[in-house]
């Protein structure tokens, strides 16, 4: 048999008691399904030829069967000859029924029906096909009813051979040949999606974020814009959906988002929308026009609702079509600014408090947003949701917009109150020129927005892209209420003479931020001034100033207060020094303070925060696999396996660089493994999702019970992920302070600047990895406590513990970057055997004795080179005895 199926298999036909193969060089769909009936199994769906495996026996008993189709019997065809010759050809023949294991063809993981990775779907499970060529793909394409094949997966190679053939003009894939001697492993990554000509998909390009642009459309392979005209309200949700960005906004009309290329559709889409993409629309004969009317449209996942118009209510998120609140607890002016934009709404005038407009009657989203107020997009907000305690009921975030018509916004500065002045007017934003641009003026443009005083008003740099002109004149007494009920002009040229943009510094625009770390809650404190950074002292700075830190970012609490420039040195003004903070005060420059003279960069403060996250597998024979761990409150802890779902593992293996799919594994859990941090994380489908943006229970030490700590296996292969050189060519790795290039003080460049190694833990098995790096040899010693005298910049790297093995240091176990406990008294050195690197790359492997192990490695080692040679010993069996079950059966699933 064929399957596992009375309706599916090798045809075999009988005669005087001995049976044996059917030999045909043609063989359709119509000699199939003369079969298939005969059986009982309904029509047949596929007639494919079938190669058996080397090794299984053929009996050839009847040649050239030739059948119409509706035949009663298969013995009513014209039979030909009953002969036990061998067939002239290699294949035998298939059925396959309809009452059989086949359900449906398809192409996954494409933007439509008509593109992707062919599958084959059965009862028992999924085939994906790979290595298909153009003749494949026309028959998969034509099948779907998707037109011609445009993009085959591979391209034809002379004297190519194919586990699967078709000719191109049969009218299904299951009527091709299968040659199982030829399948092979799948290595999809070589293989490309299949695109048919029938093939629709959107995108939105020269936009602020994803889900703004240009309405771009691809047919088959091209891409093409749409007339303004053409898009409707529905096919615009229609579009939003496709993109996972929610719903439609706003669409503008004659090329906002700048001229496309390529053509422009003459075929519009008559949407309903309710369509989930656009591939799936009506369409109809549209307008012709050039490209100065492209379409463009905005949209949001995010909504306002129960308000007084679509620019003030509750904030709401949309997530797989669904929509529910946003938690109020962390939710501010900045956080609002940035969605009013994103809706097209102008500027925040307000965020009334939690269920000012409604409490609604789903749950409510935990998210906490940290914006600044300059993103274009919430989601490009700093997000953190895991770990975060479930919202008081009730505590709906809310936002109140001023609405397009005389708003008012400041761009291109460090906060939402600072930068070049912009105002709307007729429903389009233009730029603020003057030429005596003023303090008065700038007092009513920060009055307006809720910014406080006006601290500076200055000639601000033009545009980057271009922008219209909507004020070419404000003076102003300072009294106003709005800038434009000042003496205005509003000419849309600009003027002649010294008019520049107007720009603004307002006491609103102060800021705290954490620079130079691994994580925006760990780093060297920088504060914003005068609309300017600048960085704190560390004279008297402790726990209590840092707690201040912390609190003002949403970072928790202080778990460490670090001075001598833990971070790298910053640079422009000192601001602050001699804190005495209490640690409770709202904000940094609330505490008294004594100045900062005589502080150079090298004493600038840093501060690590609770919240201060990373993630890690632990424990696994390479990077992608292992125990799953979150850093969390300054340590390492498990995650628990309770509701981790597919989307879960794959976005965590999406973020650790280890490809897009994972699973969970069941493994002994070692004894003493320390606290376990978050249970029941749920992730959801967003754009662009990290593990931080993922519900879950609140943090918890002890959040698993034993035995539910998750261990898991990422399907990608991982690459090493080096830091980014400081110029093109230059290392990442390098020795100072020894005597030649083979020896001295080891520094890793990381985050933009070049910082060190803590020797806590340091030993030959480290100083043995980096001299490989180095290409300078085995390692001779691994010198500690700054031998080679003390670095600067941050202390990169401490507690680690590599094996000796690895290919660069920062495939060894350690902790997060930047968040150690050492000062540059610790810095960790190596002495190599060679004295300068190698000039060029030998092509031989040189002699060299074995890497010096920590203790207890070696023990280890043996048993996974023994139980590898094991595995491997056990897979050739396993696959000889394969070989030989499957020689009895074909594969086509």
């Amino acid at each position: 048999g064929y399957r596992h199926s009375p309706c599916d298999g090798v045809v075999l036909v009988g005669r005087d008691g001995e049976w044996g193969h059917v030999c045909n060089q043609e063989w359709t769909l119509a000699e199939a399904s003369v079969v298939c009936r005969q059986l009982g199994c309904g029509p047949a769906v596929g007639a494919p030829k079938y190669v058996p495996l080397l090794g299984e026996t053929l009996r050839p008993r009847l040649h050239n069967v030739s059948c119409r189709g509706d035949e009663p019997s298969f013995w009513d065809c014209s039979l030909g000859a009953w002969t036990q010759t061998a067939c002239p050809h290699e294949w035998v023949v298939v059925a396959l029924c309809a009452n059989g294991t086949f359900r449906e063809i398809r192409l996954v993981k494409g933007r439509s029906p008509c593109a992707g990775l062919p599958e084959i779907r059965n009862v028992n499970g999924v085939d994906r096909l790979c290595g298909l060529h153009e003749e494949e793909a026309t028959v998969f394409c034509g099948e779907l009813g998707c037109g011609r094949a445009l993009q085959a997966p591979r391209r034809a190679a002379a004297g190519s051979s194919r586990y699967m053939t078709c000719q191109g003009t049969e009218p299904t894939i299951r009527n091709c040949r299968l040659n199982n001697n030829l399948r092979g492993g799948c290595d999809f990554q070589q293989d490309a999606e299949v695109v048919c000509s029938g093939h629709v998909e959107a995108r939105l390009e020269g936009g602020e974020h994803p889900c703004a642009g240009r309405l771009e459309v691809r047919r088959g392979l091209t891409w093409g814009t749409v007339c303004d005209a053409d898009l409707d309200q529905a096919t615009a949700h229609v579009v939003c959906r496709e993109l996972r960005c929610g719903s439609a906004v706003w669409a503008p009309s004659g090329a906002h988002f700048g001229l496309g290329s390529g053509p422009v559709w003459t075929e519009a889409f008559r949407c309903a929308g309710n369509e989930s993409l656009l591939f799936h629309c009506p369409r109809g004969p549209g307008h012709r026009c050039g490209h100065r009317r492209d379409a463009g449209l905005r949209c949001s996942e995010f909504r306002l609702v129960n308000g007084s118009g679509g620019c003030e209510g509750r904030v709401e998120l949309q997530v797989q079509g669904a929509w529910a609140p946003v938690c109020a607890a962390h939710w501010d002016l900045a956080d609002a600014t940035v969605l009013c934009h994103q809706l097209n709404c102008g500027s925040a005038e307000a965020t009334p408090p939690g269920g000012h407009f409604g409490a609604g009657d789903v749950g409510i989203w935990p998210d906490a947003f940290h914006c600044t107020g300059t993103e274009p997009y919430l989601w490009h907000c700093p997000v953190s949701t895991l770990g975060n305690r479930a919202c008081a009921p009730g505590s709906t975030a809310a936002a109140v917009c001023s609405g397009l018509p005389h708003a008012l916004r400041l761009r291109g500065g460090h906060s939402r109150c600072d930068g070049r002045a912009e105002v709307s007017l007729d429903g389009a934003w233009g730029r603020v020129l003057d030429a005596a641009w003023d303090l008065r003026a700038a007092a009513v443009v920060c009055a307006q927005l809720g910014c406080g005083r006006a601290h500076r008003a200055y000639d601000a740099p033009p545009p980057s892209r271009a922008l219209p002109v909507g004020l070419s004149r404000a003076r102003c007494r300072g009294t106003e209420t709005r800038l434009t009920q000042c003496n205005v002009s509003r000419s849309a040229l600009v003027p002649a003479g010294t008019s520049r943009d107007a720009g603004v510094v307002c006491s609103g625009s102060r800021r705290v931020r954490l620079a130079g770390g691994p994580h925006r809650c760990a780093g060297r404190v920088e504060v914003l001034l005068g609309g300017a950074w600048g960085t704190v002292c560390d004279d008297g700075w402790d726990l209590r100033d840092a707690q201040v830190v912390c609190g003002q970012l949403g970072c928790g609490h202080a778990l460490r207060a670090l001075g001598a420039a833990p971070f790298g040195a910053g640079s422009g003004r000192i601001w602050m020094g001699e804190l005495r903070c209490g640690g409770r005060e709202s904000a940094l420059w609330r505490c008294p303070s004594g100045g900062a003279q005589g502080c150079g960069h090298k004493e600038d403060a840093g501060v690590v925060c609770s919240e201060s996250v990373a993630l890690r597998l632990r424990g696994g024979t390479q990077r992608c696999a292992g125990w799953l761990d979150v850093f969390y409150n300054g340590t390492w802890g498990a995650v628990c396996s309770n509701a981790l779902q597919d989307i879960s593992m794959s976005i965590i293996c999406k973020q650790l660089g280890c490809g897009e799919q994972g699973w969970l594994e069941n493994r002994p859990v070692p004894t003493g493994s320390g606290p376990s941090w978050v249970d029941n994380i749920e992730c959801r489908r967003l754009r662009n999702s990290t593990l931080w943006q993922c519900p879950s229970a609140p943090w918890h030490p002890q959040s698993c019970a034993p035995g539910e700590e998750a261990w898991i296996t990422c399907a990608g292969t991982p690459l090493p992920t080096p830091p980014s050189p400081p110029f093109p060519g230059e290392a990442v790795l390098r020795v100072r302070g020894g005597e030649d290039g083979c020896s001295g003080r080891v520094e890793l460049w990381h985050a933009g600047s070049w910082g060190t190694v803590c020797d806590d833990s340091w030993d030959l098995a480290d100083a043995e990895v980096v001299c490989r790096q180095l290409g300078c040899g085995p390692a001779m010693d691994a010198p500690m406590g700054a031998a080679f005298g003390p670095g600067s910049g941050p202390v990169w790297l401490d507690e680690v513990g590599c094996r000796g093995s690895e290919t660069s240091l920062w495939s060894c176990p350690a902790e997060p970057w930047g968040l150690g406990d050492c000062g540059h008294k610790e810095d960790a050195g190596v002495r190599c055997s060679r004295e300068t690197p190698p000039v060029t790359v030998p092509t031989g492997a040189p002699l060299a004795r074995p890497p010096a192990l920590k203790a207890g490695n070696l023990p280890m080692m043996l048993c996974f080179v023994l139980g590898t040679l094991l595995l491997a010993v056990s897979l050739v069996l396993g696959v000889q005895w394969y070989r030989g079950r499957r020689a009895r059966r074909g594969r086509w699933q």
